[in-house]
């Protein structure tokens, strides 16, 4: 039985509030011997960010799911505006005056609130394929276009929102891997074994959920293809973008060059031990030895400074912040409001993920900021607005009990 309750959300904004603070101390020191107005302009746009989460959080789900589409609207008229007349180093800014915005940042959360407005209609029906292209086309545009700017990082982000809100409104798992794989085998495609191994278990998987033989085997070949156009993907990208993707590979094969970030990174971490060298004290960070290390690669600067009792620190309020929206997201009545908390949570969660996995070595460093750390106003303003959005609706949504419910 359902028991409506309308109860204040406190703990994501008190885990929001303290990765905000220790992002912060991040900040200040990995900026502190290099450019500390550069600390100055992060408390504003800290400060910006607050505000949008009030104002999110205040703002009703009905006004919210009315102006979807509107919002999704504007963010593609931006990601089309940005391809002639981007500024920035990479061309991915638009901005008038000392104000700039990243339109790729704010399509990941236009991208949450449309996928969740179709979803939510009863009228969509995900066991249809035409209801699946439909969700393939409001998703894949924002993402054609992410990546013809091209930014990579970003682009990546997109699929795994949508596939995970998919997932959780109730798409069958083997129309979600049908649609996802050849993505896969394009990553994979750089080792032949793993492409190989991957395709194999494509194969078995289609056949062991009841498809023929014949056809799995014809869907390898499919997927085979798909990955061996990834070199043409690669291809247009920048230079500096294909070196990311492969140092990770072997650094030390070109430590001057491309594997630079990733060696002086995997040194700052290493040397920071299980207390850190203290605040300030980073030789790695406060000798500019580290690149990027007030945007990308900012978890380097806790690795080295606080330790490993500093990064567990912030690892744990990730997860914490995390875990948090898909409890509230199996408890909220909306099916709308389910679907942007595990949006937002799939979104958080998947950047959390990648930005640590590449500064300790473990994924490719794709320019992937880490949420409330990283220096940058774009991406502060996503996130505190894709939280504030969740704050509101789990306060005002919430329900006591759905128990054996593990998606709208």
């Amino acid at each position: 039985m359902r028991k409506h309750l309308r109860e204040d959300e406190w703990i994501i904004p008190s885990l929001t509030l303290l990765l905000l603070g220790l992002g912060a101390v991040a900040v200040y020191s990995a900026t502190s011997s290099t450019d500390p107005s550069l600390f100055t302009r992060q408390l504003i746009y800290i400060g910006i960010g607050v505000f949008l989460y009030i104002g999110a959080t205040l703002t009703p789900e009905r006004l919210t799911y009315a102006f979807t589409f509107i919002i999704y609207g504007l963010v593609m008229v931006l990601l089309v505006v940005v391809l002639f007349i981007g500024t920035g180093p990479t061309g991915r800014w638009l901005g008038v005056g000392a104000f700039h915005i990243q339109p790729s940042e704010l399509a990941k959360l236009a991208v949450i609130l449309a996928v969740a407005h179709l979803l939510s209609d009863k009228r969509i029906d995900l066991a249809k394929w035409r209801h699946v292209v439909l969700l393939a086309i409001v998703a894949g545009a924002p993402f054609a276009l992410i990546i013809l700017e091209p930014d990579l990082g970003t682009s990546l982000v997109v699929p795994v929102i949508v596939g995970v809100m998919a997932y959780w409104a109730g798409l069958p798992l083997l129309v979600l891997v049908v649609v996802s794989s050849p993505l896969a085998v394009m990553l994979a495609s750089s080792n032949p074994f793993t492409l190989t191994v991957i395709i194999g278990l494509l194969i078995l998987f289609a056949y062991w959920s009841g498809i023929r033989i014949s056809l799995a085997v014809v869907w390898g070949i499919v997927v085979g293809v798909a990955g061996s156009l990834a070199p043409v993907m690669l291809s247009k990208l920048h230079p500096y973008q294909r070196e990311r993707l492969t140092a990770f590979l072997d650094p030390e094969a070109d430590p001057l060059g491309s594997g630079y970030q990733l060696i002086q990174s995997k040194v700052a971490i290493g040397s920071g031990r299980f207390w850190g060298k203290g605040l300030l004290e980073g030789s790695q960070t406060q000798g500019g030895f580290l690149p990027e290390q007030h945007t990308d690669f900012i978890f380097s600067v806790i690795g080295e400074e606080l330790g490993f009792v500093g990064a567990t620190i912030a690892v744990i309020l990730f997860w914490g912040l995390v875990i948090r929206l898909i409890w509230l997201a199996r408890r909220v009545e909306s099916p709308y409001a389910s679907l942007i908390l595990i949006g937002v949570a799939s979104m958080l969660g998947f950047q959390v993920l990648v930005n640590i996995g590449m500064v300790t070595g473990i994924m490719p460093v794709t320019g992937l900021p880490l949420p409330l750390f990283s220096y940058g106003g774009s991406s502060m303003i996503t996130t505190m607005l894709g939280l504030g959005l969740a704050t509101g609706l789990a306060s005002r949504r919430r329900v006591h009990s759905l128990s054996g419910i593990s998606h709208v």
